[in-house]
């Protein structure tokens, strides 16, 4: 083979070979920029899913506490309606 073919050829496959390691570390950028991405949308769903958590826990001691004054109130209601009725 001609030495200058040689030549001109491994420039060739130089300049591909740097194209695509310009393309590859783009794509890397790319996709590290998404995942960083992704990592903040689920430290903010953890959180999200941590305070909903929590608000749940306070509406079921509500509701358990809600629940418990309503019997309170419907014996004292019962005991009344007794008494009335004794009269």
């Amino acid at each position: 083979m001609d030495p200058d073919y040689k030549l001109h050829h491994c420039q060739n496959l130089m300049r591909w070979s740097l194209k695509k390691e310009d393309k590859y570390e783009e794509e890397i950028k790319v996709l590290t920029d998404k995942l960083k991405e992704a990592e903040t949308r689920a430290e903010f769903a953890e959180r999200t899913v941590a305070k909903l958590e929590k608000s749940i826990d306070d509406l079921e001691e509500k509701l358990s506490s809600a629940k418990e004054e309503n019997l309170n109130m419907h014996q004292v209601l019962d005991q009344t309606l007794q008494e009335l009725n004794s009269l």
